[in-house]
């Protein structure tokens, strides 16, 4: 065996060790793009274990927050899901904190009311209802005046409905407080959500909460692995049309 051929299959090593370690296997789209170029598959199998590797989450907690990204109402990826359960279980999380997790994500589809009323009502005419005064709320009235205030008069059945499904949730949770919180920023700050005023908040309830700021910093670290979406999703389309186009009969 020479000297490249066993460079080659060095490379091929790391970039398997580190796909595995962050998607639990390598999966067909993985091998044919190493296979297609092997320089570019180490580089990005390097950012995307980066993204994932930080020692400053338990393994468990960065599962956990992983299936926030992938089961969040703007996200919806079915494979993610599935493989973030498993994991997080096969990580010691409970089938608890998992339920903890994907009854926090309700709230991300809360967006659209949240950001919509103050286009049909002026936010400086409504007060701070009682069941969202006190210390936790303060934040969010601070960076979302008079929304509180829109919901209980405006909306009332649906405001009391979302505080009692927060106040169960809270109640029954087994996550730690700033755990649940980086859940929320990362939802949040998924590529296909960004909404960096809801995360704001979530952050500064998470730092109070005990959180470090590397503990934050690798959570949101953590939605850059939604990359491998995008090129496993074209590596597989290019092999499917080049297969089908070998597949294809002579012309004459």
């Amino acid at each position: 065996m020479t000297g490249i051929e066993t460079g080659n299959m060095d490379r091929d090593g790391r970039i398997g060790a580190r796909i595995s370690k962050v998607f639990g296997d390598v999966s067909r789209q993985w091998r044919w793009f190493t296979a297609l170029d092997s320089a570019s598959a180490e580089a990005f199998s390097e950012f995307l274990d980066a993204a994932y590797g930080s020692g400053d989450l338990p393994p468990h907690i960065r599962e956990l927050l992983l299936l926030a990204h992938d089961a969040s109402v703007t996200v919806r990826d079915s494979r993610g899901v599935e493989l973030r359960v498993r994991r997080a279980l096969d990580a010691g999380a409970s089938r608890r904190e998992v339920l903890d997790v994907l009854l926090l994500l309700p709230f991300v589809a809360l967006h659209g009311v949240t950001e919509g009323l103050p286009l049909v009502y002026d936010v400086e005419t409504y007060d701070v209802p009682a069941a969202t005064e006190g210390p936790y709320w303060a934040p969010f009235e601070a960076k979302f005046p008079g929304v509180h205030g829109m919901l209980a008069e405006e909306l009332p059945d649906f405001f009391d409905a979302y505080r009692l499904l927060g106040r169960v949730v809270w109640e029954r949770s087994e996550l730690a407080p700033k755990w649940r919180e980086l859940v929320l920023v990362v939802a949040d700050m998924s590529t296909t959500h960004l909404f960096s005023r809801g995360a704001a908040l979530h952050v500064e309830n998470a730092l109070r909460y005990g959180a470090t700021r590397r503990e934050v910093a690798a959570a949101l670290a953590l939605t850059a692995v939604f990359a491998n979406t995008a090129v496993e999703l074209g590596i597989a389309a290019l092999e499917s049309v080049e297969e089908a186009g070998r597949a294809q009969p002579p012309a004459h």
